[in-house]
């Protein structure tokens, strides 16, 4: 006979467990707080871990203090670095926290702001610098991590913010720009903005540019570096880099392709495309080792680069730009490229967004579009609506902006197309995207399912066709906001999966199918794969047999990596779908983004904005209509203390 499971050691079992609180008030409440937690992606331990925290204080100020903390967590989870100790703020929090059937939260606001300067002491410290778990700085709770970090980040930036920018030296720009890159017959060239971006990145300590999609940051950035090796910078002094392993992979592709249009090449721009450096996520910049959770780039150990070049800036958050900052060789110079508006981290803090607001002469804004062209009406349309999302106007349908489509069947592919997807409806998307978008036309099919690559004894192929299969997957996607749900990304893809599993005549049990998309999960370094790496199973023969394995590009142009899927376990998605946060750093043709079928809180503008921006010329909008206005009205909001941080103090009035 089995034995019973026994019950999961949870907080409110716990103290249900202690003489004389079995039905207490306090093991109800957190037994409440554990139902309520995944509601807000916090995980069920988070509430255990608020109350060994509140069990520091005094018995009576424990549930006050247990949802105080609840709170600082779940603001944290949510991006801010800190808690403001605004009545109405905690109110609604502590109300989130305890449901819509719990208590009346607003005595225990009343407690918990009385704790402040009370009994609490050795939970709540006022002490910058002390390590008590929530420290009160500048009117606002502060987790006490969060704080160390983001106090650190703003020392670090503003020393550099306050340096003197010298006089740039236009010179060696003016040979750049008299040999500018092509696009086919048509000469790219840098706008007056651009220029300005480009001369401040190649003399000042740090700078910051800022632009929405299309505004050329791929242009300032090739110009950047054509530039510096004119004045005698290296390429292997130059570090690129990228949150991401799919933006650094991007970042490396279009500097290369970029490169390669240069009809009139100088002797800097040869060297420079011989020398090229490679493009790497920031944890392999900076040399992170998950086993030993150690750094081998630091304060005391700085990175050799005299120049670091950053994409995507707006995904990095507090913890890793204090990791990257603090790694920097004094005399080394900072460039930050991003898109202000688009979501910010998953982890604490809007670094990028703060960091501008106080940069002064060192950020430059990108305002031109260059998808704004004649001849791409599908890309205008995609960033209007975008901009109005922005804004936060809800008039998102009018002429030549996105436009209703009464039926699936009715969606163009050209635009913004927006249509209702009620449950009877999705399956027949869901057929539409997999006959249309996923398994490809009847040349790419056999690609896909049929063929057998050949990879050499390093695991790696060399077959040109591949790129037409990497090609077809980067035209388009789904996105989601969450992973969970009726509508998120585990669904999609299981049941995108299924399809493909009935196609094959194979079982769904089988986790990964020739043809299918993958991304990583997980970094590992071992292999040279990073979080949100993009890759295809494919039939792969490698010397010990033919099977599916998973081949991700390479670094070096016309080459792809293939790995045996046992060896990548746990690390590996379906991709068919990904959220729109796994999405930052992709661009894709088409996206269809599935609204969820009930109010989220992380339904915001930002989300919506950067989902849209994933498109480079159509966007599917599926779901209620009243809900993409919502979410369209809804800011996403961060507390955090680094703008305050980087300004300089105001000048004391004369007496």
């Amino acid at each position: 006979m089995a034995r019973p499971i026994p019950p999961v050691d949870t907080a409110w079992r716990r103290f249900q467990a202690e003489r004389g609180r079995g039905a207490g008030p306090f093991a109800a409440l957190l037994r409440r707080l554990e139902t309520q937690a995944p509601l807000y992606n916090l995980d069920r331990a988070t509430p255990t871990l608020a109350a060994e925290i509140a069990v520091l204080a005094p018995e009576a100020d424990r549930a006050a203090l247990t949802l105080l903390v609840m709170t600082a967590f779940l603001d944290a989870a949510q991006g801010s670095t800190r808690t403001p100790l605004d009545p109405a703020w905690l109110t609604a929090r502590f109300q989130a926290l305890l449901g819509p059937d719990g208590p009346d939260p607003a005595p225990l606001v009343t407690q918990a702001l009385a704790q402040l300067d009370g009994p609490a002491a050795p939970v709540l410290g006022h002490d910058p610098d002390g390590h008590t778990p929530l420290i009160m700085d500048d009117g606002a709770l502060y987790l006490q991590r969060l704080l160390v970090a983001e106090r650190r980040l703003a020392e670090g930036l503003a020393a550099r913010l306050r340096q003197p920018v010298p006089v740039p030296d236009a010179v060696h720009l003016e040979d750049v720009t008299a040999r500018p890159p092509h696009k086919g017959e048509v000469a790219i060239r840098l706008s007056a903005e651009q220029r300005q971006a480009v001369l401040a990145a190649a003399s000042g300590t740090i700078t910051l540019v800022s632009g929405g999609p299309g505004t050329g940051k791929t242009s300032v950035v090739v110009s950047i570096l054509r530039t510096l090796v004119r004045a005698g910078v290296a390429p292997d002094e130059v570090a690129l880099a990228a949150p991401t392993g799919k933006a650094a992979w991007r970042m490396l592709a279009s500097v290369r392709a970029a490169l390669d249009t240069v009809k009139e090449p100088g002797a800097a721009d040869r060297r420079l495309r011989a020398e090229l450096p490679p493009a790497r996520t920031l944890h392999r910049l900076l040399g992170y080792s998950p086993q030993r959770d150690l750094w081998r780039h630091h304060a005391k150990n700085p990175l050799s680069a005299q120049v670091v070049i950053v994409d995507e800036a707006s995904m990095i958050d507090v913890f890793l730009m204090d990791r990257l900052v603090r790694a920097l060789a004094p005399t080394a110079r900072l460039v930050l490229l991003g898109d202000a508006d688009q979501l910010p981290s998953v982890a604490a803090g809007a670094v990028f967004r703060d960091a501008l607001s106080a940069a002064g002469p060192a950020q430059v804004k990108l305002t031109h579009s260059y998808r704004m062209r004649k001849e791409d009406a599908g890309g205008a349309t995609v960033l209007r609506v975008a901009q109005k999302m922005n804004a936060g106007e809800v008039g998102l349908f009018g002429p030549e902006l996105a436009v209703h489509r009464p039926e699936l069947a009715t969606l163009t592919g050209q635009g913004v197309e927006h249509a209702e997807l009620p449950r009877e409806r999705r399956r027949g998307f869901l057929d539409r995207w997999y006959r249309d978008r996923a398994r490809g036309d009847g040349h790419l099919r056999p690609l896909l399912v049929e063929r057998v690559w050949t990879a050499d004894v390093d695991g790696r192929l060399r077959e040109p066709e591949l790129a037409q299969v990497f090609g077809w997957f980067e035209q388009a996607r789904v996105l989601c906001l969450t992973q969970a749900f009726e509508l998120g990304a585990r669904r999609v893809n299981a049941r995108l999966h299924d399809r493909a599993a009935r196609e094959a005549g194979a079982p769904p049990e089988r986790p990964f199918l020739a043809g299918e998309p993958v991304m990583v999960l997980h970094n590992d370094y071992d292999r040279g794969l990073f979080n949100g790496d993009q890759g295809v199973v494919l039939r792969v023969e490698d010397g010990e047999g033919t099977r599916p394995m998973a081949v991700f590009p390479d670094p070096e142009p016309g080459v792809w990596r293939a790995f045996a899927l046992g060896a990548l376990a746990g690390r590996l998605s379906l991709a068919y779908a990904m959220t729109v946060h796994k999405a930052q750093g992709s661009e894709f043709d088409a996206v269809a983004v599935l609204l969820p079928d009930r109010d989220l809180p992380l339904l915001t503008r930002e989300l919506l904005y950067t989902a849209v921006t994933r498109a480079r010329r159509s966007v599917w909008l599926l779901g209620d209509r009243a809900l993409l206005n919502q979410g369209v009205r809804r800011a996403a909001v961060r507390h955090a203390g680094l703008a305050a941080r980087l300004r300089p103090p105001a000048p004391e009035d004369s007496q």
